[in-house]
């Protein structure tokens, strides 16, 4: 006999936890629900214990969130697939570090799909060394950050970052070393992490770490550190006036 998926539950709403229980007990054999946490220091103790496969956790958690939790662990091997209500900023980190998760409010046939997948690859994407640079990410303003360039992933500092240009469909970061990384994604995907972690975005095709502002010309001209002068578009100059007065 093949053996169940041992899963954990962590959620904090009552409501929000036993309409998920029922979604896989009333559609997976193979799952056991071996505990639930509604809290950070009850999942660390629970995982601790049970030594899930399959996590699914609830992000906003009513002593935290829930990334606190892995800072604490013994077992590290499963799968976590959040479960979030939040549609921005996390999520699109969510996605960039390659997460599984779904979001609040969802549909039985969306677990269905999730737990499917999982049951046919039975492949953990999850490992503790991706989870930390995540929670660093999220957490921590000097973080660390993932850029998909060709085939591999390089890590870097975000504070390292002068600036990202639109390249296409794909986005060149350059660094303060002088280094330059063409990274296989767009300058739409970016802004949507970066301007989270103190980046101005000057125009369509440029965004800019404030960090490396040397000065403001007519409030129009962005200096940087390094001498480069970048055109901020008419639109968002608005924003950059508001920029000024959140530093003076």
């Amino acid at each position: 006999m093949t053996p169940k998926i041992k899963t954990i539950i962590i959620e904090d709403n009552h409501s929000a936890l036993d309409y998920l229980s029922s979604i896989l007990l009333s559609n997976f054999n193979s799952i056991k629900i071996v505990g639930k946490a509604e809290s950070i220091s009850k999942a660390i103790t629970l995982i601790n214990r049970e030594k899930p496969e399959l996590i699914f956790m609830d992000i906003e958690l009513q002593d935290g969130l829930a990334f606190e939790i892995f800072k604490q662990l013994k077992h590290q091997e499963f799968e976590v697939i959040f479960v979030t209500a939040f549609d921005n900023f996390i999520k699109k980190a969510i996605d960039h570090y390659a997460f599984s998760y779904i979001i609040k409010p969802y549909e039985p046939k969306e677990i269905i799909a999730l737990v499917s997948r999982y049951n046919k690859l039975k492949k953990r994407m999850f490992s503790i060394n991706k989870l930390q640079s995540f929670s660093n990410f999220l957490l921590s303003k000097d973080s660390y950050f993932l850029l998909h360039v060709g085939n591999k992933h390089i890590s870097i500092k975000t504070s390292s970052i002068l600036k990202c240009v639109a390249d296409g469909n794909y986005t060149a970061f350059h660094l303060n070393n002088g280094k330059k990384y063409l990274a296989s994604n767009s300058l739409k995907y970016y802004k949507e992490l970066l301007c989270e972690k103190g980046f101005f975005k000057a125009h369509r095709s440029v965004l800019v770490n404030i960090s490396y502002i040397e000065s403001i010309y007519k409030k129009e001209t962005i200096i940087l550190k390094n001498n480069d002068k970048i055109h901020v578009s008419f639109r968002n100059r608005t924003n950059l006036s508001n920029l000024i007065n959140s530093l003076s």
